[in-house]
């Protein structure tokens, strides 16, 4: 997350998305950590992300690292419940940069949580968002981190809802779908582990 980002219609649609899954208390002791990408952040700064994501501002992880010490920082993660990562632009499919999270660092979440743990990733997009979550759920199978989930697609971003626990994701799916019908098919796509 950058704080030139603070603030955007992002932001918003997060916080809706989130606010819906909370209230259906579908999330689970839930945690966000903004992957901070930039300096400079003020105590007000957090207290806005946390008011747009509608979210207590203790739910907010905190770091000792920065992100260019990955390894570090991805072991200060010890949540013990749901977990949102507001990275700039999601899980790389390539070379990852410290503004995106690597399907291992996913797979490593995934195996230090409970183990129905929800994983839920901003997935930025430039082009097409079906292709796109689809690449992302293709280099999620390569380093076998085995998976199912569901995607929450506007026309430029995607949230990517991932678990272990096919029950999980299944869950949030069917609230959006129950919320959207008839739109859905337009806006949740769902990927199990075998597809």
């Amino acid at each position: 997350m950058k704080l030139d980002f603070l603030g955007d219609a992002f932001d918003h649609w997060k916080g809706s998305l989130i606010e819906s899954l909370s209230k259906a208390h579908i999330l689970r002791n839930f945690a966000v950590d903004l992957m901070v990408t930039d300096g400079d952040w003020r105590n007000e700064d957090f207290q806005l992300y946390a008011r747009l994501l509608r979210v207590a501002q203790g739910q907010l992880l905190e770091h000792r690292v920065t992100l260019t010490e990955r390894e570090k920082y991805f072991n200060e993660i010890q949540h013990p419940g749901d977990l949102f990562l507001d990275s700039d632009t999601g899980v790389a499919t390539g070379t990852a940069k410290k503004q995106h999270v690597k399907a291992c660092e996913i797979g490593q979440l995934l195996d230090r949580g409970p183990s129905d743990r929800l994983l839920v990733i901003y997935q930025a997009v430039r082009g097409k968002v079906e292709p796109r979550v689809k690449e992302v759920v293709n280099a999620l199978k390569k380093p076998n981190v085995v998976l199912t989930g569901c995607s929450y697609e506007s026309n430029t971003a995607a949230m990517l809802f991932l678990s272990r626990i096919a029950t999980r994701s299944d869950q949030v799916a069917d609230h959006f779908d129950a919320l959207l019908k008839p739109r859905a098919g337009n806006r949740i796509r769902r990927f199990p582990g075998d597809q």
